[in-house]
């Protein structure tokens, strides 16, 4: 709480900007209401992150970018120059590339989540310098941007679980488009999508990110290079990815609420004396075995 107060503070007065070059190019930063120096943590985390977007998926295009935070809503929408949704608290915008972000105060969450989106919205950045990047369906680059970020929380594997359950789960044909989606489903969508990254790594290994964006360098469109990739039609990998959810989040809603707890731990006691219990009976059954063969042996021993 702290955190966020502090820096809402420092975020009310003019902007100032700084230039400083990362792997991805030369980064403008401006913070409307601080001082670069005051919070050296971004810059580092730019830096950084910039670094390992290139170390882990390869060579792009170097070009300037920008990033804004900005300390109100007016300014928020007047750098952003376009549709962002209600929910959004950053966007990343190409021509030229930028990230936009809502600072600590005014988008409600802490410094520490702050750096988890500017990771996020880099990955956008990153991407949108690869040959054909806008025939990437949302749910890639999404999840890309996640899996970078490691925002892949339990919140949402467990959306993904109740949603398994009530048979309303969002197929990758409609995750084309994330910013359709209302702030009551768009959990879900952002869910699925960190877990259809997952799927392709399961399914072609660890390799198939950095062997689809290699294609696409090849001015190859994002299907094209998902199926050269991975040996298998977008349409197999959408039948395998929902197989994948099945399998690895069927039961996570019962994280939902301590009160599954309860009903859990019951189950779990009434197996685990069923297994004692039956485990007791063939030890026993084992040791009257056992027991009639030495007997037996013993009387053959017997003289006659």
């Amino acid at each position: 709480m702290f955190c966020v107060i502090f820096f809402s503070l420092i975020f009310f007065n003019f902007g100032i900007s700084n230039t400083f070059y990362t792997h991805m190019g030369e980064c403008t930063l401006e913070i409307y209401g601080g001082r670069v120096e005051d919070i050296p943590d971004i810059v580092n985390l730019v830096k950084k992150e910039s670094e390992n977007l290139i170390n882990e998926f390869g060579t792009m295009e170097i070009r300037p970018f920008s990033i804004y935070i900005t300390s109100n809503m007016e300014e928020f929408y007047k750098k952003s120059k376009g549709p962002v949704p209600e929910w959004g608290i950053a966007v990343a915008k190409s021509n030229p590339d930028r990230i936009i972000l809502k600072s600590p105060g005014i988008a409600n969450v802490s410094f520490t989540r702050m750096k988890e989106v500017i990771i996020h919205e880099l990955n956008h950045i990153y991407l949108y310098r690869i040959p054909y990047h806008y025939s990437m369906p949302s749910w890639f680059k999404e999840g890309m941007a996640m899996r970078s970020s490691k925002e892949f929380s339990l919140v949402h594997k467990i959306e993904i679980s109740k949603s398994l359950w009530q048979k309303n789960t969002l197929p990758l044909t409609r995750l084309q488009n994330l910013n359709t989606y209302t702030e009551g489903k768009v959990k879900l969508a952002y869910g699925e999508s960190a877990a259809a990254i997952e799927a392709l790594e399961y399914y072609y290994g660890p390799d198939v990110m950095i062997n689809i964006l290699n294609n696409m360098r090849k001015k190859i469109d994002f299907q094209q290079s998902l199926e050269y990739s991975s040996k298998d039609k977008l349409i197999d990998f959408e039948i395998k990815f929902e197989a994948y959810l099945k399998n690895n989040y069927n039961w996570v809603f019962l994280f939902r609420s301590p009160k599954y707890i309860y009903v859990i731990l019951p189950i779990i006691l009434v197996l685990g004396f069923i297994y004692h219990r039956n485990r007791s009976k063939k030890i026993l059954k084992q040791w009257e075995i056992e027991e009639k063969l030495d007997n037996s042996e013993w009387t053959n021993e017997l003289p006659n």
